[in-house]
C-alpha cells in the first residue's frame, strides 16, 4: 500500500506505546476509523488510553480475531514482533501491515527526508544532520525513533525537510518509504534476542534503502564491505576514517568531497568514531544543499546528547565520561577508540543480550587501565575478559564508580560504557547515565574539599598543626 492515509476507511494499530499513540491520532485527523489492540491488560494502559483521541475502539489484554473485521490497513510499533500472530493472520487475509513510520512517510512523500541507521551513533548524527540543515536555511525537525514519533511531526506539521532515526525494528517492515538521503552508519551485534543472526540483523537494516531511487543518496560507511553493498538504486556516498572516499579524514582535517572541511580539534564532538559520524551528518546536509561553511560552524558548536560519550566533570586530573547509551558491544569499541594505552577504568555490564563479549578483548587489553563489572551479566562478561587487565567484581554502578575513584590517576579516564542494556538495574539507559552522572559530581566534590582542607591545613604554622595534632590524640 502506498496511497495517502485518507484514503483507508478503518485501520488497526498495534501497540499502545508512543508510537502507537501518535499513529492512532494522526489516523482520526485524517478522518479513519480507528482501533488499537495491544496484549498488555488495561490496568497498564490506563495513561495511554487517556491519551488517544475521542472515537478510538481498544482491544486491551489481547488480540481477538473481530479486531480485524473491516480493517484495510495494520500500522504496528517497534515494539511488535514481525512473527506476532496478529500481523501474521492479518497478512493471511491480505491486508498491508506497515511500521508506523512509513505511515507518517505516505503522508508527505515529496519532503525531503533524511533516514538515520546503525548499530550505533544514530540519534547523534539524526540530530547532528537536522542541525546542520537548519543552519542551511531548512525548516528541518528530527524524531523517529529518536523520540518524537514520526507521526506526531506530521500532526505538528511545519517543516520543510526531517531527519528520522530508524531502528532495525522500524526497518525491517518498509514496503515503500524513499529516503531523499539514507544513511547507514555501522554493523554490530546487537538486538540478537529479536533478530536470529547478524545476516537477519544486516538485512533488516538495509531495508531502509531498498526503496530509494536514482535521484536519491545513500551515505554508507565505505570501509565495511557489508555496508558498502547494501542494495540500492541510489547513488552511493562513501565516508570513512581512513581511505578515499567522498567524506574521509585526512591528515588533521576532515575532508568533504576535494576541500578541508573542518580540522578535528576544531570539532566539538567527542570521541574519533564521532568523527564518522561527522562525516556521515556532513555528506547528507551537503546533498540537500547546505553548504560546507554552515556545516562547519555547526561541527564546531555540537556537542552531542546525553549520555552518548559526554565528559560529565574532572576532578584530580581524572575525566568522568558517561557513554551509557553505549548498550551494545560495537559501541563499547568504539568509545574505546583513541584513549591512550592502558588509561580507560571501564565500567561494564547490565543484560548482555546474548553478545559476544570477548569481541572487547584486544581493545580492553590495550586501553583499560582496569575494567568494573555490575549487573547481571557482569561475571560472564568477566569470563569473557579474564587475562586482558585487572577485573573487578562490583556488582553495582555505585560500587564501580567508588572503586574507580579510589585508583584512577591523573591523566586515566572513568568511562560508562556498559555495552549492554540496562533493564536488570534501571529503568533505562538514561537513568543510569545519571546515577553515573551523580555519583561522579560527589565523588569530585568529595575530592575538591579533601584538596581544600589539605591545603588549609599546610597553609598553618607548624605550632599550630602540632597543637591540632596533640589534640586529637586520646588522653593517657
Amino acid at each position: 500500500m502506498s496511497r495517502p492515509l485518507r484514503t483507508v476507511r478503518r485501520a488497526l494499530v498495534v501497540g499502545l506505546g508512543g508510537s502507537g499513540q501518535a499513529a492512532a491520532a494522526l489516523l482520526v485527523d485524517r478522518g479513519v476509523e480507528t482501533r488499537v489492540t495491544d496484549s498488555r491488560p488495561a490496568g497498564q494502559l490506563r495513561e495511554a488510553v487517556r491519551a488517544l483521541p475521542d472515537g478510538v475502539t481498544t482491544y486491551l489484554g489481547g488480540h481477538p480475531p473481530d479486531c480485524l473485521d473491516g480493517v484495510e490497513l495494520v500500522i504496528t510499533s517497534p515494539g511488535v514482533p514481525p512473527t506476532a500472530p496478529i500481523l501474521e493472520q492479518a497478512r493471511a487475509a491480505g491486508i498491508p501491515v506497515m511500521p508506523e513510520v512509513e505511515a507518517a512517510w505516505l503522508e508527505c512523500p515529496d519532503v525531503p527526508l533524511v533516514a538515520v541507521t546503525g548499530s550505533n551513533g544514530k540519534s547523534t548524527v539524526t540530530v547532528l544532520a537536522a542541525e546542520m540543515l537548519r543552519a542551511g536555511g531548512h525548516q528541518a525537525v528530527e524524531g523517529g525513533n529518536l523520540g518524537t514519533p514520526a507521526s506526531e511531526l506530521v500532526l505538528r506539521g511545519g517543516f520543510s525537510s526531517w531527519v528520522l532515526e530508524i531502528s532495525s525494528f522500524q526497518a525491517e517492515l518498509l514496503t515503500a518509504m524513499r529516503p531523499s538521503v539514507g544513511i547507514f552508519l555501522n554493523l554490530s551485534e546487537d538486538h540478537l534476542e529479536r533478530h536470529p543472526d547478524l545476516v537477519s540483523y544486516r538485512s533488516a537494516k538495509q531495508r531502509l534503502l531498498a526503496f530509494q531511487q536514482e535521484g536519491d543518496a545513500a551515505v554508507l560507511a565505505a570501509d565495511d564491505p557489508q555496508i558498502w553493498a547494501t542494495p540500492t538504486r541510489a547513488r552511493r556516498l562513501g565516508f570513512a576514517l581512513h581511505g578515499g572516499p567522498e567524506a574521509r579524514l585526512d591528515g588533521d582535517w576532515l575532508v568533504l568531497g576535494d576541500k578541508p572541511l573542518i580540522r578535528v580539534d576544531e570539532v566539538a564532538l567527542a570521541g574519533r568514531h564521532n568523527l564518522a559520524n561527522a562525516l556521515a551528518a556532513a555528506l547528507a546536509a551537503r546533498d540537500l544543499g547546505v553548504e560546507p561553511g554552515a556545516i562547519a560552524t555547526v561541527l564546531r558548536t555540537f556537542q552531542g546528547l546525553p549520555h552518548r560519550h559526554r565528559m560529565v566533570v574532572a576532578a584530580n586530573g581524572v575525566r568522568w565520561v558517561d557513554d551509557s547509551k553505549a548498550t551494545n558491544v560495537g559501541a563499547t569499541l568504539a568509545g574505546l577508540e583513541g584513549y591512550p594505552e592502558r588509561s580507560v577504568h571501564l565500567i561494564l555490564g547490565g543484560l548482555g543480550k546474548g553478545q559476544d563479549f570477548g569481541l572487547l578483548r584486544d581493545a580492553v587489553r590495550r586501553q583499560g587501565a582496569a575494567v568494573y563489572l555490575i549487573g547481571r551479566d557482569g561475571p560472564a562478561i568477566g569470563r569473557s575478559l579474564e587475562g586482558t587487565a585487572p577485573l573487578v567484581d562490583s556488582g553495582t554502578l555505585e560500587a564501580a564508580t567508588a572503586r574507580a575513584a579510589e585508583v584512577a590517576r591523573a591523566g586515566e579516564t572513568v568511562l560508562l560504557a556498559p555495552a549492554c542494556a540496562s533493564f536488570d538495574q534501571f529503568v533505562d539507559y538514561r537513568a543510569r547515565g545519571d546515577a553515573f552522572a551523580a555519583e561522579a559530581r560527589q565523588i569530585a566534590s568529595r575530592q575538591g574539599s579533601q584538596q581544600e582542607s589539605q591545603r588549609d591545613s599546610a597553609s598553618r604554622p607548624g605550632t599550630d598543626r602540632d597543637q591540632a595534632r596533640k589534640e586529637d590524640e586520646p588522653c593517657r
